[in-house]
């Protein structure tokens, strides 16, 4: 996560800092920044590293021996690890800290700062005592760091590849540019949540929406060694490169395969259909689709985008929809329904949230696709059955290469009959956390769920399995209204739930949202994976 740590540090310089007994100790910690003396503006880092047996619980800072923040700890540093190869379990260690503070909270002039490091077994040690100077005339630069490349000497990038990285300012960050042997080759997108970088700075409170991402397009780019580069322009107009990094272009048709995403359903999604249809089950594969007006259909979004684009051709050949490897439909059947009121079994729908992250692929703006699921017509008339089965949609491109989105494995979710227990099962869908999202602090959950039958009696939230609360439920929801007009009580089908994830590991985990209808039927509209990552 963190790329502070240049990789490329003489490991010989911290055996300098250290004598030969300092190794035979059990606690060995240095502050590495400020420097002594240094004179500092605008956000100031201080950062180093902390040893000891017993683990380090916390690293407060201390600005005139006034307590002023706590360190994020656990931060790996691989050239510590080198530089101590004897100390006992380094391997798995993590004993790099960060914390940063604002210079304007103080005085111009001198000041002394120093860090006060707490260990397990409940040892306090102070170390780098030193004096910096303060002058707020200074405009501070652009600062941040870049993840992704990582600091290998020369980079190998084929197709798509992504640049991520964080990056802040006092005055506020203009643009991230991503730069092509000195060209500006295009912009990231700025704003992803970091709450890693947030708990650094907590006294810049955009630090919390510091993240950018860039998917770059290597095919436009000729083969061979490049320099890429990361600007920051602050708000001021002052620029700063944050990285320079050497990255090597190779790329294939082999290694040009499409990609994309599923939007929904989400997995462990509950997925129904009217089963009790009359009609012979169909003898040829793929089924030609027979939608009737009193059938429920779910819909399967998403988007793709093909490696292989160019100026004079784009978006992909074909996508279609599998249910445990079977072919179910394809966008060779792309129509509009008129029970549906739409367009399905379509590719080129429009996707402007696409092209926003993919602004050099021609295709971006129309890179959705949507299918119509019958799962009643799939238990009724090809022989699916009701239960768990996995769900994936196929992408190829005019080269023949093809890939399976959101990969080979597929998503689970479950089928069933609403004639079995005389039930629908509820829709819904989770809005917020997105997928994999980075939570720290007291968040909200919230999104949608509405129910065929007599309406939802509860929305319930499950964190890693285990039952969280019930959220409130009953905010309006015009989009959902307008979406399914006929179905109860959908205007008001809103639901949200407040939750402190300090009471969670910084870790992943999965929330599940489950709906309990007013007959005391329970059913899962899916499931949404997410990180959380607090302040030490």
């Amino acid at each position: 996560m963190w790329r502070w740590v240049t990789r490329g540090l003489v490991v010989g310089c911290l055996f300098l800092l250290f004598p030969a007994a300092v190794f035979a100790q059990q606690f060995v910690a240095v502050l590495e920044t400020p420097q002594e003396g240094e004179t500092v503006s605008g956000m100031v880092l201080v950062r180093g590293f902390a040893l000891d047996q017993a683990d380090i619980s916390r690293v407060d800072l201390l600005v005139d021996d006034q307590f002023q923040h706590s360190a994020n700890i656990n931060i790996p540093r691989i050239d510590v690890i080198q530089a101590y190869p004897d100390y006992k379990g380094i391997q798995t260690r993590r004993p790099g800290f960060m914390v940063g503070f604002s210079a304007s909270r103080f005085p111009d002039g001198a000041h002394t700062i120093s860090v006060r490091v707490i260990t397990g077994d409940n040892r306090s040690f102070e170390i780098g005592r030193r004096t910096i100077i303060i002058n707020n005339s200074i405009n501070q630069s652009p600062f941040g760091s870049v993840d992704i490349p990582d600091t290998s000497a020369i980079f190998d990038v084929n197709g798509s590849f992504p640049v991520v990285g964080w990056a802040a300012d006092i005055d506020g960050v203009k643009s991230v540019d991503i730069l092509v042997d000195n060209l500006t080759y295009q912009a990231a997108v700025y704003g992803d949540p970091r709450p890693d970088v947030g708990n650094t700075f907590p006294d810049l409170p955009s630090a919390l929406l510091s993240g950018f991402v860039a998917f770059v397009d290597s095919t436009r780019i000729p083969e061979g060694v490049h320099s890429l580069a990361v600007r920051v322009t602050d708000r001021l107009g002052l620029a700063r490169i944050i990285r320079r990094q050497n990255i090597q272009v190779f790329n294939s048709t082999n290694n040009l395969r499409p990609f994309g995403y599923i939007d929904e359903p989400l997995r462990d999604a509950v997925l129904y259909g009217t089963c009790n249809q009359l009609t012979a089950p169909c003898q040829v594969s793929p089924c030609p689709p027979n939608f009737q007006p009193n059938e429920h259909i779910t819909p399967v979004r998403g988007w793709a985008l093909d490696l292989g684009t160019r100026e004079d051709t784009g978006r992909i050949a074909y996508a279609e929809l599998l249910i445990d490897g079977a072919r179910v439909t394809s966008t060779d059947n792309c129509r509009f329904d008129t029970n549906l009121n739409a367009y399905v079994d379509c590719k080129g729908i429009a996707r402007y949230d696409v092209s926003r992250y993919y602004p050099n692929y021609p295709d971006a703006p129309r890179a959705g696709y949507v299918f119509a699921l019958d799962v009643g017509e799939l238990i009724a008339q090809r022989f699916f059955r009701p239960g768990g089965h996995t769900l994936k949609v196929r992408v190829g491109d005019q080269e023949q290469t093809f890939a399976d989105i959101p990969n080979t494995s597929g998503i689970p979710v479950f089928f069933t009959c609403s004639s079995d227990r005389q039930d629908f099962a509820s829709l819904g869908y989770i809005d917020y956390p997105p997928k994999f999202e980075f939570l720290n602090g007291t968040v909200t959950f919230f999104g949608w769920a509405v129910d065929e039958n007599n309406g939802v009696q509860n929305v319930e939230l499950l964190i890693d399995g285990v039952l969280l609360g019930i959220a409130q439920y009953g905010s309006q929801r015009t989009d959902v209204q307008a979406a399914y007009p006929t179905i109860f009580n959908s205007l008001f089908s809103g639901w949200r739930f407040t939750f402190d994830t300090r009471q969670l590991s910084d870790a992943r985990h999965r929330l599940t949202v489950r709906v309990l209808d007013r007959q005391g039927n329970r059913s899962e509209i899916g499931s949404i994976d997410f990180f959380v990552d607090n302040p030490n």
